[in-house]
């Protein structure tokens, strides 16, 4: 049963409103038994209509003895909850309907349902992934950085690897397998709902795939007995948020404090000027944010056509939304969506449908790397003092024939302006998807059902990057210009075949599955590399004089199979039990291993249907659900780790070398296992006014993967174990609260809360571990929490002689900083506390839309803070760094300076704490006043979003991968959000809309 989503502060709300409100529900079946979706519901003689949603179910304003009109049949209302209502009219006590395809509906246990309504709140070039965060509990997702199109670092129950870091959950779209990373390609407004599994009893039913949760993405499909036609339009701008607490300085004050730091002796930042030597390059205060930021320009256009009749039907959409960004010379994001959806019913025994969207997307976005070709790098420490283009002595920007502008390259300490490179730089990555589905049913006997379906995702990306001769980095390296062409071809496929047999004798409902899934995954790429280019403007490979040596091809593939059985079986729809069992094969695993087998449970009990509840108009839902599982995780297997290799490491004689691999092949390496427990409660309360659930749950993950080390007499080698348990638990927590639900007007509260905990209970033997790969220090510990930062613990300032003191190793304070004292900290990027809540409310026609995320307990190491304020470099820093210890009894947040300037300690180690205001959209639909016209209903809206952020952090604390120079999710050691490094920060977006249904 589709469970809304809900709020965090609704009890105080619960003496609102009338326990008096009539709101009639009800399930509206075929005759086949099957939900009918979007039949009409009429209370007869009013014009009080609803629509049934995809599981059938409705809700309506009624009361006890008004007659509901559905499909031309009369019912008589006789409670306010009908049941089931079939082709005939009898009150059946049911809830849920059998959908064929296990794969469609597992068990309906701890799964959370998004309406694709509810992200239509969203900018459109937002990715899909980083709409649900907030809106699921379990679910935290973080955006890699403010880049339009940018995907999030995503994981539902803190699925994580002691080695590979953050793992990502896996995507079935109209059923066929992605990857978040193509999550930036599909249009929103295509989204009907969005459902996400956590529980190992859903889980098992997706084998390795599915391990680290799944998220089923549904797009829409025509409603019964109808045609439609929608255009919806947006056109807004964005711009850079002002980061928290990171002012930098002007012209004057860094002349000033560069001044005072040339009275220090060995402070490299300091520049002694005479008074009238600052006044007058103070007349210099150059924006740099206006030089490298700009208000860029967003557009949306979305058409959609379907029709549904006699069983036939069919769907069209079309999208195009543009997204340019708000750093110069960047065009950001234009992406063309489209889908085509149909199904039909060839006999009263088959049917068929297929679903094929494709995209089409172009990508051109700066550097994100910490170096001076960085932008938000050089936009804050630029001097303010130097002007953006070289000047003649008449203060007129010099051109080069050419007729470009020749940029002044004495802005920073590199001496070496960005914008240069910004402006002789094209980089842009074209990505054409297609994905899709195709299914074929059939009734082969009384209540048994066969089922084939293949799904499918095919990527074509080309990525190329050059620049020009003429750009100053090109004679810095005097290579005449350079060129990178990348492209990369992947087919991804899955085939599954079911059959399952359904029954219902009674108030028993069983049902019994065997299924089959083969899954292929293949990739080649190819990277050309090429220097010295005849001119600006032609750059071609052909045309270039030296063709590098890194350029090359490459290819892999991964399979895997499977087959599964599962049971369900419930009794009245009171007492529910589910059993799923799968075996999986990975290409992954060791030689002598490939197989395991994995399985989940699940039993639940509906209180609220017992004799003592039955009657009870407060209680109309109170499931009681428990679930235990244990899957399979390959995604921790590098790709050939099963085999020892050999590499070619370059010529000798004029002859090839071949050296073997240092990892020696391990036959019995294996998956990670993931053994899953969940205890909950659903509740529908208040005649459905409140609604919500509440569960515990425990992941239990073992066998990660290890090096051990060989005898050294046998080469110095390594192989690869399994090894090490690490325990995620938690409670997660949903709530609605219709406050108020009546026909022209209507208030309702939402939200989510999880609380996380994590502990390492085994860690091949060690007591604790350096985690490798990481780019902040880290160690897991044994008995505590992975991931934790280990550092120098940073003890104040001594307010007599301005020293900085820290603690070593045996927590003494010292003013000697020593690495060794680094210790591990207990303090790691994972938050403990994050959620969202918002609100819904509709006044006569006009509606309000407010969406809040939040996020605590978790840490990132602040180097961007720490860059902006130590006084080793001539570069512009933070207003902050002025406040430093000068004199004795000073009260400063800065020790005296010193020429190893600030030490790597946790001094700079922050609480990563935020709320952010994510949406907020005003609208009125003119509905009432279009009847007779043709026109359904046309809505103008305008939103506004990352309205405001609330935040105690130097910076953005929503810095997600920070830096993909350095590391990105799925290399070994990445946990999002361990460091700030001048990542593209959060934009705002301001939009005008309008909505048109015919």
């Amino acid at each position: 049963m589709r469970r809304k989503l809900t709020s965090l502060s609704l009890l105080a709300f619960l003496g609102l409103g009338t326990l008096a409100f009539a709101q009639v529900t009800g399930v509206v079946n075929d005759g086949n038994n099957f939900p009918e979706m979007d039949a009409e519901v009429v209370v007869k003689g009013t014009d009080k209509v609803a629509y049934t949603d995809e599981n059938g179910k409705f809700d309506i304003d009624a009361k006890i003895g008004d007659v509901l009109i559905i499909n031309g049949k009369e019912f008589v209302v006789t409670s306010n909850n009908l049941g089931i209502l079939k082709s005939v009219s009898e009150n059946v006590d049911l809830d849920e309907v059998v959908i064929t395809s296990i794969f469609d509906a597992p068990s309906k246990s701890g799964q959370t349902v998004v309406t694709g309504e509810s992200l239509q709140q969203f900018n459109p070039t937002l990715s899909v992934d980083q709409m649900l965060g907030g809106k699921v509990s379990g679910l935290t997702s973080q955006a890699q950085n403010g880049a339009p199109g940018a995907t999030s670092n995503i994981t539902i129950r803190g699925a994580m690897g002691l080695g590979g870091g953050n793992k990502s959950p896996l995507f079935v779209v109209d059923g066929t397998y992605m990857t978040v990373t193509d999550m930036n390609t599909i249009n929103p407004q295509d989204i009907q709902d969005v459902t996400v599994l956590k529980d190992a009893s859903q889980l098992a039913i997706y084998g390795a795939r599915g391990a680290n949760g799944v998220i089923i993405i549904k797009t829409k499909s025509a409603k019964r007995n109808s045609k439609n036609f929608s255009y919806s339009s947006r056109i807004g701008f964005t711009e850079m948020m002002k980061q928290n607490d990171m002012d930098v300085m002007g012209s004057n004050q860094l002349l000033n404090y560069q001044n005072d730091l040339a009275q220090i002796p060995g402070i490299a930042g300091g520049v002694a000027r005479t008074p009238e030597q600052i006044a007058n390059l103070s007349k210099i205060n150059t924006d740099w944010d206006d030089a490298f930021f700009k208000n860029g320009l967003m557009t949306s256009h979305y058409f959609s056509m379907s029709s549904n009749t006699d069983g036939d039907s069919q769907s069209f959409s079309l999208g195009y939304d543009k997204n340019s960004g708000a750093v110069n010379y960047y065009k950001g994001l234009d992406r063309i969506t489209g889908t085509l959806n149909m199904s039909s019913r060839l006999s009263d025994k088959a049917r068929y449908g297929i679903n094929v969207n494709g995209s089409y997307q172009t990508l051109d976005e700066p550097r994100d790397i910490n170096n001076g070709q960085n932008a938000f790098y050089s936009a804050l420490q630029n001097r303010p003092f130097a002007d953006v283009y070289k000047l003649d002595g008449n203060g007129e920007i010099i051109y080069k024939p050419n007729g470009d502008p020749t940029f002044n390259q004495s802005v920073n300490a590199m001496g070496y302006n960005a914008l240069d490179e910004m402006y002789y730089t094209k980089n842009q990555t074209r990505t054409f998807r297609v994905y899709g589905s195709a299914f074929f049913e059939y009734e082969l006997a009384k209540n048994l059902f066969a089922r084939t379906t293949f799904g499918a995702t095919y990527r074509r990306t080309q990525y190329e990057s050059f620049t020009a001769p003429s750009a100053n980095l090109m004679s810095i390296l005097g290579s005449g210009g350079s060129k990178s062409d990348q492209s990369i071809d992947r087919l991804d496929y899955n085939w599954r075949n079911e059959l399952s047999y359904i029954k219902s004798f009674g108030d028993h409902n069983f049902r019994a599955t065997v299924a089959s899934e083969y899954i292929d995954q293949s990739n080649y790429s190819m990277t050309l590399s090429s220097q010295g280019f005849p001119n600006d403007k032609q750059d071609v490979q052909s045309l270039a004089t030296t063709k590098l040596q890194s350029s090359n091809t490459a290819r892999w593939a991964v399979t895997r199979f499977g087959y599964l059985g599962s049971i369900n079986y419930d009794y009245a729809k009171k007492y529910f039990i589910d059993g799923y069992i799968r075996r999986d094969g990975t290409s992954l695993a060791g030689l002598d291993n490939k197989y395991g087998t994995f399985w989940g449970a699940s039993v639940g009990w509906d209180i609220a249907k017992e004799d003592f509840l039955k009657s009870s108009s407060f209680f109309n839902s109170l499931m009681l659900k428990a679930s235990y599982g244990e899957v399979g995780d390959d995604s921790g297997l590098a790709r050939y780790s099963n085999l020892t290799l050999m590499s070619l490491t370059g010529t000798y004689n004029n002859q090839g070398i071949g050296a073997p691999s240092l990892n020696v092949a391990n036959p019995q390496t294996t998956w990670e296992i993931n053994k899953k427990l969940n205890v909950g409660l659903d509740f529908v309360l208040l005649q459905r006014r409140l609604s919500g659930n509440v569960s515990y749950f425990k992941d239990t993950r073992t066998d990660f993967l290890f090096n051990k080390e060989l005898p050294r007499e046998t080469g110095s080698f390594t192989t690869t174990i399994n090894a090490g348990e690490l325990v995620s638990s938690g409670v997660e927590v949903e709530l609605n609260f219709d406050v108020i639900s009546k026909k022209d007007y209507s208030l309702s509260l939402y939200g989510t809360l999880t609380k996380m905990k994590y502990k390492i209970n085994d860690l091949n033997g060690l007591d604790e571990l350096i985690v490798s790969g990481s780019v902040e220090d880290m160690k897991h510990i044994n008995g505590g929490a992975p991931y934790q930062f280990y550092m120098v613990r940073f003890a104040g300032i001594n307010r007599d002689n301005g020293n900085a003191q820290y603690y070593d190793i045996d927590g003494n304070i010292t003013e000697v900083y020593d690495a060794n004292d680094a210790v591990a900290l207990d303090k790691s990027p994972m938050p403990t506390l994050t959620g969202g809540f918002g609100l819904n409310a509709k006044f006569y026609g006009f509606d309000l839309n407010a969406d809040f995320v939040f996020s605590a307990g978790g840490y990132t190491y602040n180097n961007t803070y720490q860059i902006l304020t130590t006084p080793t470099t001539t570069n512009n820093k933070a207003v902050q760094a002025d406040d430093y210890w000068r004199n004795p009894g000073d009260v400063t947040e800065f020790q005296k300076l010193t020429s190893a300037g600030f030490r790597y300690s946790d001094q700079f180690l922050e609480k990563s704490d935020y709320i952010n205001f994510r949406s907020l959209s005003l609208g009125y639909s003119f509905d009432n006043l279009l009847k007779g016209t043709g026109v359904k209903g046309v809505r103008v809206f305008t939103q506004v979003q990352n309205l405001a952020l609330w935040t105690k952090f130097h910076g953005n604390p929503i810095v997600g991968t920070a830096s993909s120079g350095y590391a990105v999710a799925g290399d070994s050691g990445f946990i999002a959000n361990s460091y700030s490094l001048f990542s593209y920060p959060n934009t705002r977006t301001y939009t005008l809309g309008l909505n048109v249904n015919f």
